[in-house]
């Protein structure tokens, strides 16, 4: 039998600390991962009734529909541009008018998205002074939307028209008296509460 060599075993120590070390590490390891993650989009999904069309150039005198202002810059949308955005329409009842009504137009979402502001909460302005604060919460999550046709025809101003914001029927909060400021009438400005 062979003498034994001090530094091999002192090597072959090393070497099966590491090897431990490292099997440990890889055991704890496999037991600590987590499942996979699931895809959750982080907006849901609306039923449009119609995809974005090209956005036509303003005709000559035709007038700013609603003003999308960022703090920086502003953007001008008259009437045929803001009808060449996704469009939605739902049925829902109206609180003020007391009748149920078929709306189409625009959601908040798309139209923060377009002012690059989505996900915030929302100032909106009307012609007479009057302005809301809609929350970021309620206008990504649901379809809220900005609506410039109420069964099939322009809103006239004495149905809080032209541009008026509408409330999906669900969820039930936003038909009670928390949220009656919520339907802003004569819109004419959009932008990000700072």
């Amino acid at each position: 039998m062979s003498p034994r060599n001090p530094h091999h075993d002192r090597r072959n120590s090393w070497l099966r600390l590491i090897v431990a070390a490292l099997l440990g590490a890889a055991l704890v390891g496999a037991q600590a991962t987590p499942a996979p993650l699931q895809f959750k989009p982080r907006s849901p999904a609306f039923q449009y009734v119609r995809a974005a069309q090209p956005t036509p150039r303003a005709r000559p005198g035709e007038r700013t529909a609603l003003t999308i202002s960022t703090g920086r810059a502003e953007l001008n949308l008259t009437l045929s541009q803001l009808r060449a955005m996704p469009a939605v329409r739902y049925t829902t009842a109206h609180m003020q008018l007391k009748k149920t009504i078929t709306y189409e137009g625009v959601t908040l979402r798309d139209l923060a998205a377009r002012g690059g502001f989505a996900g915030k909460d929302l100032r909106l302005s009307a012609a007479n002074g009057f302005a809301s604060t809609i929350r970021a919460d309620d206008y990504m999550n649901w379809p809220v939307m900005l609506a410039y046709q109420a069964d099939g025809a322009p809103i006239p101003v004495l149905q809080k028209g032209p541009l008026t914001v509408v409330l999906p029927q669900t969820p039930d909060r936003f038909h009670t008296a928390d949220y009656s400021s919520a339907w802003v009438w004569f819109v004419e400005r959009i932008a990000p509460v700072k």
